[in-house]
């Protein structure tokens, strides 16, 4: 593996990416297939499509340990695609009732149900791992829902907020991100069997039986018609890996800037030599952050992939096959790295509420700057409270030691103590974040 591999070294050594990587790997794949086609067979056995005693043979042939591997590979790079070799050699091993594997199927009915096993098997362990990180960020919300912090527009200060609510608007968007996924790993998790061009032209009584009966054993659903060129479930399927992947992207880019030396109010968890400089012994890079914002960025790319890849000639297609697949396994795999540095950023990170309180300090009381011009705002209106607010401001900007509630009562401003109270505000945020947390499974 090339140290370059993946988004970074640390994700391409995470244990869910490898495990995933495994799951798209050669032999599981190929594994896969062998499934569909003892299903097949059992199915066609059992509607008298295929001689009943032809299926012991056929199970007893569709085993990974009773294929050359080699030889598989080499052949599929002759033929194009592995379907055929594979069904060659499974008939030579059965011997007489190999005639009746892969009865009726075509080489893509074979790889669009594999695939879609193998997804399925994949969203699961990501959808596992989500939940885990949505109750961590649960926890998180409810342990800092009264820790103040500044919030930021623009990468300045804005107006104070509380920790708790930051982590809500995090979770808030991945219990989104994990409805737009759920939905459409089921969708997409669908059986294909259409024969040559989709129409079930080889089986014309019993097809559609088979079909079902095909979708039944495999646990997937059963289309309403075939969809060997119609590629917008695996899109969707990829968009939602996408946008999980950027939501979580968006957690670790604040994470990363609150690390920042000059803000200080988090810090990912501790690790003997993670995030080390080789040349700065005192710094503790932000690495966990920067693998989850990096399989952000490189997944992105992939929507644009499958979305192409829909864009297919007629009833079958060419060009496009292994380019969906790949930004599929792209997708999945550094997505479900991703979700687990997640797990770990977040089950570790260090808060520092003291940081947070010294920070919200830290602009001279301007973070309350909004509450004293609607306050104002009832006396003169809004625009003209505007004005007389930003000058006031701007002294408080300009005069060192110059604090905004000594600039307002210099400027004859009666403001109540209550506008430089974080408890307003807190209550404020209460029912917002008391929303998010309902909907945590």
């Amino acid at each position: 593996m090339s140290l370059a591999s993946s988004a970074s070294g640390l994700l391409s050594q995470n244990e869910e990416y490898l495990r995933l990587a495994a799951i798209f790997g050669e032999e599981r794949t190929v594994d896969a297939y062998l499934a569909f086609e003892r299903a097949l067979a059992e199915v066609q056995s059992e509607l008298g499509v295929i001689p009943s005693g032809a299926v012991a043979f056929i199970e007893a042939t569709c085993r990974l340990n009773a294929l050359d591997l080699e030889a598989l590979n080499r052949d599929a790079a002759r033929v194009g695609y592995p379907i055929v070799p594979l069904v060659e050699q499974l008939a030579e091993r059965a011997g007489a009732p190999g005639q009746w594997i892969h009865y009726g199927a075509t080489t893509q009915d074979v790889m669009d149900t594999a695939q879609a096993l193998q997804m399925r098997e994949a969203g699961d362990i990501i959808l596992q791992n989500l939940g885990q990180l949505e109750s961590l960020l649960a926890e998180l919300v409810v342990a800092h829902r009264h820790t103040l912090m500044v919030g930021r527009s623009k990468l300045q200060h804005a107006v104070p907020i509380t920790f708790g609510f930051k982590a809500a608007v995090w979770l808030d968007q991945l219990i989104r991100r994990r409805y737009v996924l759920v939905n459409a790993l089921d969708a997409a998790s669908v059986v294909q069997f259409g024969g040559a061009t989709g129409t079930l032209a080889s089986l014309p009584e019993q097809g559609l039986a088979v079909r079902a009966g095909l979708a039944c054993k495999l646990g997937l659903r059963e289309p309403d018609i075939s969809w060997h060129v119609s590629r917008d479930r695996m899109a969707d399927v990829v968009y939602a890996l996408a946008s999980l992947a950027a939501a979580l992207g968006k957690i670790a880019v604040d994470i990363s800037h609150m690390m920042s030396t000059e803000v200080g109010e988090l810090c990912e968890p501790a690790a003997e030599g993670r995030g080390s400089s080789s040349t700065m012994p005192q710094k503790r890079n932000p690495v966990l952050c920067e693998a989850i914002i990096e399989a952000a960025r490189d997944i992105r790319g992939c929507p644009a992939r499958v979305l192409d890849a829909m864009l297919q000639d007629h009833e079958r297609a060419i060009g496009h096959g292994y380019g969906e697949r790949r930004a599929l396994v792209a997708a999945m795999t550094e997505t479900a790295g991703a979700v687990s540095l997640a797990v770990e950023l977040v089950q570790g990170l260090e808060v520092k509420p003291g940081a947070m309180a010294h920070n919200v300090n830290l602009s001279k009381g301007l973070a309350y700057a909004e509450a004293a011009m609607l306050h104002l705002a009832k006396q003169v209106g809004r625009i003209e409270a505007h004005h007389v607010l930003r000058d006031v401001c701007q002294r408080v900007v300009d005069e060192e030691g110059l604090t905004l509630k000594q600039a307002l009562r210099e400027a004859g401003i009666h403001m109540p103590d209550n506008i430089f109270r974080p408890a307003s505000l807190e209550s404020a945020l209460a029912g917002m974040v008391d929303r998010v947390l309902s909907r945590v499974t």
